[in-house]
């Protein structure tokens, strides 16, 4: 029966296409997806200050659907507000929801931060101006960010990059990275999950993809710690001792 055993709102900023194909690859039996989308439509700054006004009314119109948690997508958006507004944005979620939440960026940073990754790189489909402005991001918190590149796709475009061609890119990234602990894969839309389990075992690098992070915090917050195999490293260590600290 669907979301027997716990219903994870989603808040995009886009359609949500990718992200729930990728969620029910590696979603335990009895979790459940609940999304709603912004329908953002390009990468401007109008945009982001467009999805972001409707992130309360999301949350709360979530709330009223019973979720047990609530994540909010889209990295761009949060970290063009500036260091500490994955903290705003999650207390107005919460505030507004009745429930625990986290934004993307912020579960990515933990996710990192729980396979020990400190010096990392960043591979993603995003435009220069929003790559840079992730790693800027990340080193505020304290991260070493020695690579970041992006693919440069059209908002719309996003979601036909491959998973074999994203696995390629990131080889090349890291190729020119150097030693990294870790590669972090930003965007729900770019079909970066499905790469991850390649990715580490042809490079021997982690990686910690945006989808993977956003339901691993999930997933410890509501107390699920089943086996996940074939998808990663991150998600593999939920059912560890470690995880479940």
């Amino acid at each position: 029966m669907f979301g027997w055993r716990a219903r994870i709102g989603y808040i995009s900023p886009t359609v949500m296409e990718v992200l729930p194909y990728e969620f029910y690859r590696f979603a335990p039996d009895g979790v459940g997806l609940v999304g709603m989308t912004c329908a953002i439509d390009d990468w401007r700054s109008e945009e982001f200050e467009k999805g972001l006004a409707q992130v309360k009314g999301a949350a709360g119109y979530l709330g009223s659907r019973n979720v047990d948690f609530i994540i909010h997508g889209g990295g761009p958006l949060v970290v063009a507000r500036g260091k500490g507004y994955e903290q705003t944005i999650v207390s107005e979620i919460e505030s507004a929801s009745g429930v625990p939440a986290t934004t993307g960026v912020r579960a990515g940073m933990e996710g990192l931060r729980h396979m020990g990754a400190q010096r990392i790189a960043i591979a993603s489909c995003y435009p220069p101006g929003h790559n840079e402005a992730m790693k800027n991001y990340l080193e505020s918190f304290g991260f070493e960010v020695v690579r970041a590149e992006g693919t440069n796709m059209p908002f719309k475009d996003i979601q036909k990059q491959s998973p074999d061609e994203i696995l390629g890119f990131t080889k090349q990234v890291l190729a020119a990275a150097g030693r990294c602990d870790a590669v972090y894969l930003p965007c729900p839309q770019w079909q970066a999950a499905q790469a991850v389990d390649a990715i580490e075992r042809e490079t021997g690098v982690t990686a910690v993809a945006y989808t993977h992070a956003n339901f691993f915090q999930a997933f410890r917050k509501l107390g699920i710690s089943d086996a996940i195999a074939g998808h990663g490293r991150l998600l593999a260590s939920l059912s560890s001792r470690e995880a479940s600290r």
